[in-house]
Order: C-alpha cells, then structure tokens, then sequence
C-alpha cells in the first residue's frame, strides 16, 4: 500500500480577480516521482510556492504525513521537510561549497566551528551523489551551472529534506548532464525522497516520472 508523503487538497490561490490556482487537489508518495506540467500560466509556479511556504493559499489545506501544515513562511516548508530548487539559485557565490550546502549550521548563532568536521561533512554529502570532482573548498561561483545544481541538491540533502521539488532542472543542461541528474534522482527516490518534477519537456517526464498531473488555466485536469 502507499504511503502518502503530502497531500494538498482543494488549493485556492487568487491575485485580484485572477485564479492562479483553482481547488487543486493531489498527493505525493513515498518513493515517487510526480511530474507536474502545463503551459506558462498554468499554475505550476504558484502551486510550487504554496507548497513551500512563499505564497498562502486562500482556500485548502496542505498535509504532511497525514498531519495538516501550516506554511506561512519558507522556513515551515523547510521545517517540514521540503526543500525547493528553483531554476534561479537560492545560492551565495562567493561562499565556499561546503558553507553553501551547511548553510543553516553557520545561521545557528555559534561562535566557533569546526571547520574540519565542517567540511568533512560536506565532502560526504557530495560523494554520496558521485561528485567526488566537486571541491567543497571551491567558491560556488566558480562551479558550471549544473555542478550550482548539485550543490543545491546536497544543500537539500543536508537538511534531511523528504521531499524534493525541482522547477525547469534542465533548462540550462547538455544532455549527459541531463542523464546525470536522471541518476541522481532516481537514486533518491530508492532512498525514499518524494520528489516533484516540473517541466515542459515530455520526453523527459515520461522517463522520468512515475505519474503525471497536468494543470491548465490554474486548475487540475488530472493525474495519470
């Protein structure tokens, strides 16, 4: 049976007049990956920030677990276990590697750290993905666009993120980059990350995902 990692039902989000999303409802499981596409418009964009805590819905509820969540900030979505990749870098370039992907250790408030332990731990989180060629020392502003893709990812990894959201990953990827983030995603999802994949190309949902939701005009057309 599965086992449902989150679930919004009936998710209503208006500005002014306009329903960017109209009583969408949906689930996510376990072991899953869950594609979500449309057009530009279609509400993917304002589902993703409901979700994490960027935007509050008008109407509906979202569930965690079986738990109703209240995300009122980016912190609760992160607090309850998602972590968002947005196709603009939530990154700080002139950071190392390793203190962009801990970076919630270095906003606890202490005064010391120990930098060895700091770093190992980074260097750990990378090689758990295959990116020993990935330098935790380095200056992310340094890296390729999809190596700031990883880092990303580990920063999600650090923070023991359940769920996973990924908005247009491979709009700025070559091809054997794209198969890369296929495997580590696919790695994931065996370790029992829940992830949501947004995108328009259908080539790639369709080898990818285990279901598909397509949204048109802020509203569910359905799941397949």
């Amino acid at each position: 049976m599965k086992q449902a990692v989150l679930e919004v039902k009936g998710l209503t989000k208006y500005f002014g007049d306009v329903a960017a999303n109209k009583d969408i409802s949906l689930s996510l499981d376990k072991h899953e990956i869950l594609a979500i596409v449309g057009e530009n418009g279609a509400g993917k964009s304002t589902l993703m920030r409901i979700m994490s805590g960027v935007y509050q819905a008008d109407a509906g509820e979202i569930m965690i677990e079986g738990e109703k969540k209240q995300m009122l900030s980016p912190k609760d979505g992160i607090d309850n276990g998602i972590s968002v990749i947005w196709q603009e870098f939530s990154l700080m370039p002139h950071l190392t590697v390793a203190e962009n992907i801990l970076i919630d250790e270095l906003n606890t408030g202490k005064k010391i750290v120990n930098w060895s332990e700091f770093y190992r731990k980074a260097r750990a989180i990378l090689d758990e993905l295959g990116y020993s060629n990935i330098d935790e020392r380095s200056a992310v502003g340094s890296l390729s666009t999809s190596q700031q893709q990883v880092v990303e990812i580990c920063k999600a990894l650090s923070r023991k993120s359940k769920i996973l959201v990924l908005d247009e990953p491979t709009a700025l990827l070559a091809s054997q980059e794209v198969e890369k983030l296929f495997g580590i995603l696919k790695r994931l999802r065996e370790q029992g990350v829940s992830i949501v994949y947004i995108s328009h190309r259908l080539e790639e949902i369709f080898a990818l995902s285990d279901r598909i939701t397509v949204l048109k005009d802020g509203e569910l057309v359905g799941t397949i």
